[in-house]
């Protein structure tokens, strides 16, 4: 039944609300009497309460995608060489930004769960009743801080295996950078809505004797990784190549799980 809530929302768009009739033909369409219903939801908001609840905790999967992560930690595999030098550090971490970027503004922002949790974050305010308010704002805050969680992990890892580090003055907390980052990504994922042209917008910016292609998307993005990272003093390459050569998993789930 939730499920078949969550699907219409993503195919007609969120409301704070659901007409009797909606609900109804929802309840038909998975099997259930109308009492049935009440037996499980005494009213419609309480019902909605869980859909929404929901929706916080799948966009949270869809915002820190696994297996780009894994993707990501691949690719520098590939890049090995580039490490040893402070030009080609740089190089490595401006490709996987730019990639980054690209891929959370064309992706990750456009999908339905996405845009689901963007409008629930930006409307929840206004829902009536304070104790379902404050139900749907606790869901969305663990979704916000299991994301941030995962992303400080992957920063975490990543970042120092390319020579780079968390400035100092922020004392090794990575979950204002990875707001910040998050922030600058899905707020023009919020505003291409209304100004699209402005927002896919790509500059030529020369490189040796050719050119690359920027967004500003990746713009931002690395606007953000520069006010926060900085390169590491004590880096040691053949350290970290032999990291990547080895094949150690390094993703946010093993991590995880070595902790336990």
């Amino acid at each position: 039944m939730v499920q078949r809530a969550i699907d219409h929302v993503e195919s007609v768009g969120l409301t704070l609300g659901a007409s009797e009739g909606v609900v109804q033909q929802l309840a038909a369409d998975a099997g259930l009497s109308q009492r049935q219903f009440a037996q499980l939801w005494p009213s419609t908001e309480l019902f909605l309460a869980d859909v929404f609840c929901e929706l916080a905790d799948q966009a949270r999967i869809d915002r820190a995608n696994t297996e780009t992560l894994l993707t990501t930690w691949q690719y520098l595999s590939a890049r090995t060489e580039d490490l040893r030098s402070a030009e080609g550090r740089r190089r490595v971490l401006i490709d996987v930004i730019r990639t980054a970027a690209e891929y959370n503004f064309d992706v990750v922002t456009a999908s339905s769960k996405w845009r689901t949790y963007a409008a629930l974050s930006t409307t929840i305010m206004s829902w009536p009743d304070e104790a379902v308010r404050t139900r749907i704002l606790d869901a969305l805050r663990a979704s916000e801080l299991a994301f941030a969680e995962t992303m400080e992990s992957f920063y975490r890892n990543v970042l120092p295996t390319v020579g780079y580090r968390l400035k100092p003055v922020y004392r090794g907390d990575y979950q204002p950078f990875v707001v910040a980052a998050a922030s600058v990504i899905e707020g023009l994922g919020i505003v291409r809505t209304t100004v699209p042209t402005l927002v896919e917008a790509r500059f030529d910016f020369p490189v040796g004797e050719g050119s690359e292609e920027w967004s500003i998307a990746s713009l931002a993005f690395v606007g953000v990784v520069d006010a926060f990272i900085e390169p590491d003093p004590a880096f040691v390459p053949e350290e970290a190549i032999g990291r990547l050569s080895s094949g150690v998993d390094v993703s946010p789930h093993a991590s995880a799980e070595s902790e336990r």
